[in-house]
């Protein structure tokens, strides 16, 4: 894309102004990908978040709640819901196309210690799920037969596959 704009800027003066925009653009993304932090705090039971130096934090007491969801595009999400406030997501699974993986046993137990000590609301499922992926990958379990795998969704990714792939079989 740099290479693009490199060219689009020399060769078309009168479009410099749209390769600086594009240019800027492309540097917040990078910088909000790469900032991108999350992390648990065992002692007080804790999820984190920081990006481009503010942090935010949800205590796991019985206040908040937790809860696996899926992300609809193959991946599967501890989502942290302080009482108020946005929640913080920590993807645990992803399948798609390129990647299969799930996060390292030990960190799964560790969470799963974390978040039973600290009793958020939706805390029993979560942690037994969570033990029972640990155990699968500890293991040597496969990330796509995983007892999580089952929650991944791909809603509309695999619609429009199907539909790109069935369009091509009704012209045959």
């Amino acid at each position: 894309m740099v290479v693009a704009a490199g060219y689009v800027g020399v060769t078309q003066p009168q479009n410099r102004w749209a390769v600086a925009i594009g240019l800027v653009v492309l540097a917040v993304a990078i910088l909000l990908v790469v900032s991108d932090r999350r992390w648990l705090d065992t002692a007080p039971g804790a999820v984190g978040r920081s990006r481009l130096g503010r942090h935010r934090r949800v205590p796991l007491q019985p206040t908040s709640s937790v809860q696996l969801i899926s992300n609809r595009g193959g991946g599967v999400l501890l989502v942290t819901r302080p009482q108020k406030g946005r929640p913080i997501n920590i993807a645990v699974l992803l399948l798609s196309d390129y990647v299969e993986r799930s996060l390292p046993a030990d960190f799964l137990r560790l969470l799963a210690d974390t978040i039973e000590r600290g009793r958020p609301g939706g805390a029993r499922s979560v942690v037994a799920e969570l033990r029972a992926q640990a155990d699968h990958v500890a293991g040597g379990g496969s990330a796509r037969t995983s007892p999580l795998a089952a929650r991944a969704t791909y809603g509309a990714i695999n619609a429009a596959k199907l539909g790109g792939a069935g369009g091509v079989a009704g012209h045959l």
